[in-house]
C-alpha cells in the first residue's frame, strides 16, 4: 500500500512537472529563421502523436506494478453474516459432534484478512516479465513514432525551401518577361519590330504571372504542411534557413542494412513481443501445476450483536491442484506457441521490408546525386543559351519565339535543379530513417 502511495505522487509530480514544461515551451519568434533542428526540436514537444505514445508507455509501466502486486500478501477487512448449522463445538478441548438435527443459527463476524501466495511455479515471475517485456516493445514504439515524426519534419522542411526557391525562379521569369516586354514596346515604337512582338510578350508575361501565384500558393501549403508536421495548432508563418545545398555522401548498400538490423526500433520491439510471448507460454504452462498459498484471519464472532462477540484467530495454508480444467490449459499453451510463430514470421517479414526500405533509399540518393550534377549542368547551359537569346533579341537579329524558349527553357532547368535538390535531401534523411539514426 506504501509503495503503491509512493508510486502514485511520483506520477502526479512527473506529470505536473511535464505540464508546466509544456507551457514553458515558446513557440517561434516572428521574424526569426528556424533551422531544422529548431522544427525537430519543436515538433518533439509539440506533436501529439508523440504524447500518445508515452501516454502508452506510463500504462505498461502501471500494469508491471499490478503484476508485482502478487508478490505482496493481500490484506481486506470482511465482514459476514452466514445463516447456518452448528453441530460440532468444543468441550474442554475435545470436539463432539452434536446430533444432526439441522438447527440454524446466525453467525457475524468481521475483522482483517490476510492471504499470501507462497509458490505458484511462475505464474507471477512470467506474468511480471511479460508486462516489463511489454513496456520495451512499448518504448521502442515511441522511438518508431519519434523517427517517423522527425522525417515527416525533414521532408516537410525541404519542401518550405523548395517552394521558396521555385518562387524566386517564377519572380525572375516574371522580370525578364517585364524586360522583353519593354524592349518589344520600344522596338514597336521604333518602327523595326511589328506589334506582334508586344503582344505575345504580354502574353508571355501573363503566364510568368499566373506561374508565380502558383508558386506562391505552394509556399503557403508546404508552410502549412510543416506546421503540421510539427505539430501546431495554430497558422504560423516564419522563414527558415536555406540548406538546400549538395554535399556528396557515401553509402554502402550492406551497411544500411546491417544498421537497420541492429538498430531500427521495430526489430527491437518485436524482439521484446517474443519475449513477452515466450513468457506468455511459460505462463500457459504454469496452469498445470499447483498453487501453494497461505492465510491468515483475526475475527470477532458471535451469535448476536454486538453482545456475545469474541475474538478468533485463524491460520493456515491451501493446496490448490489442478486435475481437469476441460482442456482449456493445453488449448491455452498451443494458443500461445501459435502465437509466438507468428511474432518470428513477422520478424522475418519485417527484415524483408526493411530491407527494402533501405535499398530503396540507397537507390534514390544514388539517382538524385547524378540528377544534381547533371541539372547543374543543365542551368549553365540554360543561362547561356538565354543570354545569347536576349543579346539576338537586342540588336535585332533573334525572333521573340526564340528568347520565349529560351526563357522557359532556363526556368524549367532552374526547377529540375532545385527538384534534384529536394530528391537528394529527402534521400539522404530516409536513409538515416532507415538505419534508425534519428533517436
Amino acid at each position: 500500500m506504501v509503495r503503491g502511495i509512493l508510486n502514485s505522487l511520483i506520477f502526479l509530480f512527473l506529470v505536473c512537472s511535464g505540464v508546466a514544461s509544456a507551457q514553458e515551451v515558446s513557440l517561434p519568434q516572428p521574424g526569426k529563421p528556424l533551422s531544422l533542428n529548431d522544427c525537430v526540436g519543436l515538433a518533439l514537444r509539440f506533436n501529439p502523436a508523440l504524447r500518445s505514445n508515452q501516454a502508452t508507455v506510463e500504462a505498461q509501466k502501471a500494469r508491471v506494478e499490478q503484476a508485482l502486486a502478487a508478490y505482496y500478501p493481500q490484506v481486506n477487512l470482511n465482514t459476514s453474516y452466514n445463516w447456518n448449522t452448528f453441530n460440532y463445538v468444543s468441550l474442554g478441548g475435545a470436539v463432539r459432534a452434536y446430533t444432526y438435527n439441522w438447527t440454524f443459527l446466525d453467525v457475524f463476524s468481521v475483522g482483517p484478512t490476510l492471504n499470501q501466495t507462497i509458490y505458484d511455479f511462475g505464474r507471477t515471475s512470467n506474468s511480471v516479465k511479460i508486462n516489463r517485456e511489454n513496456v520495451k516493445a512499448s518504448e521502442h514504439d515511441l522511438v518508431t513514432t519519434k523517427q517517423t515524426v522527425i522525417l515527416n519534419v525533414q521532408q516537410a522542411y525541404f519542401g518550405v525551401l523548395q517552394t521558396q526557391r521555385l518562387v524566386e525562379v517564377a519572380k525572375e521569369v516574371v522580370t525578364q518577361t517585364q524586360q522583353h516586354l519593354d524592349q518589344a514596346q520600344g522596338f514597336y515604337q521604333a518602327g523595326t519590330r511589328p506589334k506582334i512582338d508586344v503582344t505575345k510578350a504580354e502574353v508571355d508575361l501573363a503566364n510568368a504571372q499566373l506561374a508565380l501565384i502558383q508558386a506562391n500558393n505552394n509556399f503557403a501549403v508546404a508552410q502549412v504542411t510543416l506546421n503540421n508536421a510539427i505539430g501546431f495548432t495554430q497558422s504560423l508563418t516564419f522563414p527558415v534557413e536555406d540548406i538546400l545545398g549538395f554535399t556528396p555522401r557515401e553509402h554502402q548498400l550492406e551497411d544500411i542494412v546491417k544498421t537497420a538490423y541492429d538498430q531500427r526500433p521495430e526489430i527491437l520491439q518485436i524482439k521484446a513481443k517474443q519475449r513477452s510471448q515466450e513468457a506468455a507460454v511459460n505462463l500457459a504452462q504454469s496452469s498445470y501445476y499447483p498453487i501453494l498459498s497461505g492465510n491468515a484471519q483475526y475475527l470477532m464472532r458471535g451469535y448476536h450483536m454486538p453482545n456475545d462477540m469474541a475474538w478468533d484467530m485463524f491460520f493456515g495454508a491451501t493446496l490448490s491442484i489442478p486435475i481437469f480444467s476441460g482442456f482449456s490449459s493445453s488449448s491455452q499453451v498451443a494458443e500461445q506457441r501459435a502465437n509466438l510463430r507468428n511474432l518470428i514470421s513477422q520478424e522475418e517479414a519485417l527484415k524483408l521490408n526493411l530491407r527494402l526500405e533501405a535499398e530503396q533509399a540507397y537507390l534514390s540518393q544514388k539517382q538524385a546525386a547524378e540528377q544534381v550534377r547533371v541539372s547543374e549542368k543543365a542551368v549553365g547551359h540554360a543561362q547561356e543559351n538565354y543570354d545569347l537569346a536576349s543579346g539576338r533579341y537586342q540588336v535585332g537579329v533573334g525572333s521573340p519565339l526564340e528568347i520565349t524558349d529560351a526563357e522557359v527553357q532556363l526556368a524549367n532547368a532552374k526547377a529540375n535543379h532545385i527538384q534534384a535538390l529536394y530528391n537528394y535531401k529527402v534521400a539522404e534523411a530516409r536513409i538515416e530513417r532507415a538505419m534508425g539514426a534519428n533517436k
